[in-house]
């Protein structure tokens, strides 16, 4: 990686992005370890393996990074937002956070990829090129099980639960930083433009399954406002609360 001088301001925004991004990754590498256990059989549990390998590898890159930047332990910074971090307790409440954390985590990428750190932008376009973000879960057991009425409320429950945490892993909208960041040309365009996209993006999962989006007061996160009325594919009106 190239040798760039920063000013102060840039570099403390880009310590705190790069950050962001290593607990976006890390806590999706966490996840899919923790849930081989519940991989029915042999090869499920080899392809979600898998997975975990690239999430470490990606996740060792921004380690590399953190350091050209001056900076000493990652993992040290990101480990008290870390231990907040809950764990799935079943296949479907897996296949539901990993999907939403697959989601967030390339909504964030997309937003780095023309960063000024050219470095940081590299490695972001890099991964948006080998993955993609899905459209509905992996597991085809989750649209099934969400659909009928009796595990409505418990899908429901465990969809307010993961949205709370990946909603908070895209940033906080509006703060001072957020606003320098897209200034100086670190990130593309704000939480705020960042948090509405990813919602709108759940329209075919919220279809398929029935489900809403619950209320900003629901998930304990700050929402802002949808520019449109519904989002796209959205089960009920004035889901998203505002």
């Amino acid at each position: 990686m190239t040798q760039t001088v920063y000013p102060q301001e840039t570099l403390d925004l880009l310590q705190k992005i790069v950050e962001g991004q290593a607990y976006r990754q890390l806590m999706l590498a966490n996840i899919r370890g923790h849930g081989i256990q519940f991989m029915p059989d042999l090869e499920s549990k080899i392809a979600l393996a898998r997975a975990l390998d690239t999430s470490l590898q990606q996740f060792r890159e921004l380690v590399r990074l953190y350091k050209s930047l001056g900076f000493d332990d990652i993992m040290a910074a990101i480990r008290p937002k870390l231990d907040r971090v809950p764990y799935p307790a079943s296949r479907i409440e897996l296949a539901v956070c990993s999907f939403l954390c697959e989601r967030a985590n390339f909504r964030a990428l997309q937003a780095y990829a023309t960063s000024s750190c050219k470095d940081f932008a590299a490695a972001a376009q890099t991964r948006l090129d080998e993955t993609r973000a899905p459209v509905l879960p992996e597991d085809s057991v989750v649209i099934e099980y969400c659909r009928d009425p009796a595990n409505r409320p418990h899908a429901q429950q465990m969809l307010n639960r993961w949205l709370g945490v990946t909603l908070l892993s895209l940033g906080r909208p509006g703060t001072r930083g957020d606003a320098r960041a897209v200034a100086l040309g670190l990130r593309s365009e704000s939480v705020a433009d960042m948090v509405r996209d990813f919602l709108r993006g759940l329209g075919e999962f919220l279809k398929a399954t029935g489900l809403v989006l619950p209320p900003g007061d629901v998930l304990g996160v700050a929402m802002p406002p949808l520019k449109t009325k519904h989002v796209e594919g959205e089960a009920r009106t004035g889901a998203h609360g505002n």
